[in-house]
């Protein structure tokens, strides 16, 4: 790794001078001081990578000049040597975040490894603050209900401010995409947007994936962990499902949204961040603080701005125009022909009552898609077993009678399974994926079938 700095406080001159050689030969850029009452004001003015210091070294306190670093914004691992090692001594230094802890005598070539080792990690750990992430992918929201639109519009007002959202709405109502589309009509467009689900992660990973850790502040932690907050240094951090956050965490949260400062699992000093936070729930957030699992400081802290999504069986007329997108979108990823839905089929969307919002529409409509037979989709092709016949309004043919030729639910279900086996070549895995279940579900459902035959 030619090119990198290394800065050595170490009285000795003989050991400096052997050190300077060694390392120049490999292409390092070295630097030495004797004293180290002044490593610091060197290590400020010229940011080395590594520093390399030996605990004998006249005027140099190891523990000082490791709480400074964590306290700065340097990125500069430091390795200790010493001819006197004490254990307690090496402890409270590799917590504080020195690299390594080496005793002399070593060979050369153990220093360079570790050099060389440091290098690496640090490559990996370094903040991306200069970084910019263009966005390739516009947000797209798809709708024409007035509601929605009415969010839309608020939302672009608020992305340009520092204020925290709270997104309120039932599972796949779209919470996640209303925060892209803050972000992406923020001034922060070209910074990071970070996601984290809450409810996804265990108390104890979570703190250290949002704060981060120091290396040795646990049982396993290795090497210093930037969390999430780092990583979203000048962008947006998305909290999905906030109110499934550990009490305790919540009060850690609320902390960095009033102090705009964050401290790592077994850090000295906190660490400055500048992040606009987004929070999602699907449950009702001022009901979760009546419950006590939520705070209520932290609610209006986040609830600066609330946005309420309503649900899709509340703004039917998006129903149409949603799966006409979603058509166009699996036919062009799966080189289909689909041109829209049958009166019959649309009208059994239009009826369903959609628990699972525009989610659980966008999956029933690429089920749809890939078993449609021809350029319509049918009512056999959506699979929806949640509907009897009698609550689907009457769809008149030409002749005026009722289109009532589609057969009970239960021959539907089976017609469809053993369509989905015949294009499979009898792959029941394969199967089960294009119908939207279980290995389990259609085994279980083919034995049905045998023992009613």
């Amino acid at each position: 790794m030619p090119g990198h700095k290394i800065f050595f406080i170490i009285e000795n001159p003989k050991e400096r001078m052997e050190y300077v050689r060694f390392f120049e030969n490999l292409g390092f850029l070295v630097e030495t001081t004797p004293d180290g009452s002044e490593a610091f004001s060197y290590l400020s003015e010229k940011k080395p990578d590594i520093t390399i210091a030996d605990l004998s070294t006249p005027g140099f306190s190891p523990i000082e000049f490791l709480e400074k670093i964590n306290a700065s914004a340097l990125v500069c691992h430091t390795l200790v040597i010493t001819a006197e090692p004490v254990v307690e001594h090496a402890v409270t230094l590799m917590k504080l975040g020195a690299f390594d802890y080496l005793v002399k005598p070593f060979e050369m070539e153990q220093l360079d490894l570790c050099v060389r080792r440091a290098l690496a990690l640090q490559k990996k750990q370094e903040r991306p603050e200069p970084v910019l992430f263009p966005q390739t992918r516009k947000v797209k929201i798809i709708t024409q209900d007035i509601d929605i639109q009415k969010l839309l519009s608020l939302a672009e007002r608020v992305a340009k401010s520092s204020a925290s959202v709270l997104i309120q709405g039932e599972s796949g109502t779209g919470k996640e995409l209303f925060a892209k589309y803050i972000h992406e009509k923020s001034d922060r467009l070209n910074r990071p947007f970070i996601a984290v689900n809450c409810a996804a992660l265990p108390e104890n990973l979570l703190e250290s994936e949002l704060f981060g850790h120091e290396k040795g502040a646990f049982t396993g932690a290795i090497s210093r962990k930037i969390g999430k907050f780092e990583l979203a240094h000048k962008g947006t951090l998305f909290l999905d499902e906030i109110t499934e956050m550990q009490f305790h965490l919540q009060a850690k949260l609320l902390r960095v949204l009033q102090e705009k400062e964050i401290d790592r699992v077994g850090g000295i000093a906190p660490v400055e961040v500048d992040v606009r936070v987004i929070a999602t729930t699907n449950r009702d957030a001022k009901e979760a603080v009546e419950n006590g699992d939520f705070r209520e400081d932290l609610f209006y802290r986040l609830n600066t701005i609330p946005l309420v999504i309503p649900p899709l069986r509340h703004r039917r007329g998006d129903i149409e125009i949603l799966s006409r997108y979603f058509i166009q979108k699996y036919c062009k990823i799966d080189g289909r022909h689909v041109k829209g839905l049958t009166k019959q089929a649309g009208a059994i969307l239009n009826a369903h009552l959609f628990s699972g919002n525009v989610r659980e529409l966008e999956n029933i409509i690429h089920r749809a898609v890939l078993l449609a037979d021809s350029d319509l989709i049918e009512p056999e092709n959506l699979m929806l077993d949640t509907l009897e016949s009698d609550d689907l309004p009457p769809i008149r043919s030409e002749s005026g009678d009722s289109e009532s030729d589609a057969g009970s639910l239960r021959q539907m279900e089976e017609k469809m399974i053993y369509k989905a086996l015949d294009q499979t070549e009898g792959n029941r895995t394969h199967a089960a994926k294009i119908l939207g279940i279980s290995v389990r579900t259609l085994r279980n459902k083919l034995n049905e079938y045998k023992e009613n035959t």
